[in-house]
């Protein structure tokens, strides 16, 4: 069994349109879809964002279902200056970051299963989206700062950020699971990275008090959120079509 994981909705919500649904779960831990997706058996679930919410549903899926795979997706901001809107990154190898001396530091790196990797790298298919092999970095708190950006990227040599691959694979590696993250661009490093989740809460929901103070005191920020949502169009169309090219050759 397959399982294709996504921190919000949006990410997943093109895929889930092709799938034929038969369980629909809803819990603490996550939201997933259980059915067939390109004749596969599939889990396309919702984890939520960040790293507990992206730990307890993969531990919970491991736990209940026999999973043999697993991709995990989404959006994500970019570190390298070529990227665009809408390419689709096929991370080679993943990194935690810390931000801050509070944080856990000197955590292993975590390359994908070779035949995983091997499968993504010949690339869309008929779909016009671009993409690249790229080195991801994961990190627990985000941060618009273009300067701060850069310094990621000057430090790490990684091409994109997010806030979940990396603990996913954690897991996967630790019970022998094959993984593999895939991300789409939904910011560019000339943008800056959206702090989207000072004003979300783990499941994705709008804290609109938070939300409402955010945008008094930055007005421009709002401008930024309705960037972002432009962005995410042609970010989850690109990564829906190359997801959906992969599952047919695993």
């Amino acid at each position: 069994m397959l399982a294709i994981m996504g921190a919000f909705g949006q990410e997943i919500v093109d895929l889930r349109r092709q799938m034929a649904v038969e369980e629909v779960v809803a819990n603490q831990a996550c939201r997933l879809y259980r059915g067939k997706f390109k004749d596969r058996d599939t889990l396309l679930v919702q984890t939520g964002m960040g790293r507990e919410r992206a730990e307890n549903a993969t531990q919970f899926i491991l736990e209940r279902y026999p999973v043999t795979a697993i991709i995990s997706i989404g959006f994500a901001g970019a570190l390298a200056p070529e990227l665009r809107i809408g390419d689709v990154v096929v991370c080679s190898i993943l990194h935690y970051v810390p931000v801050s001396e509070q944080e856990e530091q000197g955590l292993e790196p975590y390359a994908p299963d070779a035949s995983l990797l091997s499968l993504a790298l010949q690339g869309p298919g008929d779909s016009a989206a671009r993409f690249h092999p790229g080195s991801g970095i994961t990190v627990l708190q985000l941060d618009s700062s273009s300067r701060k950006m850069q310094g990621l990227r000057e430090t790490s040599r990684a091409h994109i950020i997010d806030m979940e691959s990396y603990w996913i694979a954690r897991i996967a590696s630790a019970r022998q699971i094959p993984f593999i993250a895939i991300r789409s661009i939904s910011d560019t490093i000339q943008q800056g990275i959206q702090p989207f989740d000072r004003i979300l809460a783990s499941d994705g929901k709008l804290l609109w008090k938070k939300a409402v103070l955010c945008f008094l005191l930055h007005p421009r920020y709002l401008i930024n959120v309705f960037t972002l949502f432009r962005n995410t169009r042609p970010a989850k169309r690109n990564l829906a079509a190359f997801i959906g090219n992969l599952v047919t050759k695993i």
